[in-house]
């Protein structure tokens, strides 16, 4: 009988302690802050329910017209997917190509030095651990006329 109590009143405790939670703590958390990732996910997304809709062909190239807001604030060249990822080309000089490289949470790859001719900064490797950080590098790439 004293255990069937004991068992019960942590049950009770459980409950009440688990509903808590006040709901304006709730809406303040904001999953998706507007920030520069937001921004590459959200052209990302407005792009490929284009393609999805059959309003656009797949292509690496991301059309000027489903560019996010602060994506347009870095006057970018030009935008495109890397193995998932948004590429903001910003200048091409002597063959080198620069600008951010934004890592999308769906995206199953982290962007490594050296891949496909990407140079990172900071270089997310350190010894050998990877450091996301907020997912923005700065990048340098050599490219092919």
């Amino acid at each position: 009988m004293r255990l069937t109590f004991r068992l019960i009143l942590i049950l009770v405790l459980i409950f009440v302690l688990s509903s808590c939670q006040t709901k304006s703590s709730v809406e303040k958390t904001n999953l998706l802050p507007n920030t520069l990732a937001d921004a590459a996910y959200q052209t990302s997304s407005s792009y490929g329910r284009a393609v999805n809709a059959g309003k656009e062909i797949l292509s690496t190239e991301i059309p000027e017209r489903y560019w996010a807001q602060a994506i347009r604030d870095l006057k970018p060249i030009k935008v495109y997917t890397h193995m998932v990822n948004i590429v903001v080309a910003q200048k091409v000089r002597d063959n080198v190509e620069e600008g951010k490289y934004i890592y999308i949470p769906i995206s199953s790859y982290l962007p490594m030095d050296g891949v496909d001719g990407f140079a990172y900064k900071p270089n997310p490797l350190k010894g050998n651990q990877y450091h996301l950080g907020d997912g923005i590098f700065d990048y340098q790439r050599a490219i092919k006329n």
